[in-house]
């Protein structure tokens, strides 16, 4: 992933003109855990909606797999989306009324690369490796907050994208949990997937291998 010289404006006429980034130039490689930091309103938001495919920026190129996205149609982004991106949010965002296991399986149920009869076993197996065994059959009512964050992870792994974006993953959850879900993105970085989390969280600075900040819509390695 690359982004060079991105920029980002919310314009509501010409005196309320924002301009939520800036000139904004990085790489991303796989394998790697970046972590993306700033104050409210500093373009966190905005970054990730357009790393995900989600926005669209003002100027400025970017770039998966050396595939400029602006070129695509929308369906072509939407498939990038389900295919090469994992998402992960504060609030889980699960199916009340799926089980775990079927929460995992719902990405891929799009995804013409994963045969049907396959979907299940390797949704078990991903939940597996999450610590999940036990709980593949409860509805997130009967999961703790650890535990409903272990299955969105889950979920974002299904298609095996190469980049996982998580917006404050540990914002809902208490110290321990906060440990092993930076803990567990950690290892999935090591397997070789592009993670990419926003947090205002200092304990991400242990984890990551790069540390960004984000100040009025300029992105650096350096808090000032």
């Amino acid at each position: 992933m690359k982004l060079d010289l991105i920029t980002k404006i919310y314009n509501n006429g010409k005196e309320n003109e924002v301009k939520a980034l800036n000139e904004v130039s990085i790489k991303f490689d796989k394998g790697k855990f970046y972590a993306i930091m700033g104050r409210s309103g500093s373009g966190k938001t905005t970054l990730i909606n357009i790393l995900g495919l989600m926005d669209k920026p003002s100027s400025g190129t970017y770039s998966i797999n050396n595939q400029e996205v602006q070129a695509l149609t929308e369906r072509e982004k939407a498939k990038i989306r389900n295919r090469k991106i994992g998402f992960v949010f504060q609030s889980y965002y699960l199916e009340e009324k799926l089980t775990a296991l079927e929460n995992v399986i719902l990405p891929s149920i799009i995804n013409e690369d994963i045969r049907k009869e396959n979907r299940s076993k390797k949704a078990m197996n991903i939940l597996d490796k999450l610590g999940l065994k036990g709980r593949m059959n409860h509805y997130p009512h009967e999961l703790s907050g650890g535990e409903c964050q272990r299955v969105a992870i889950a979920r974002a792994l299904m298609n095996d994208p190469e980049i996982i974006i998580a917006d404050e993953p540990t914002g809902n959850l208490d110290s321990e949990n906060e440990i092993e879900i930076f803990e567990m993105l950690k290892e999935i970085s090591q397997d070789g997937k592009c993670v990419i989390v926003v947090s205002h969280n200092d304990l991400i600075k242990s984890y990551a291998d790069k540390v960004l900040y984000l100040n009025d819509g300029v992105l650096s390695d350096d808090n000032k």
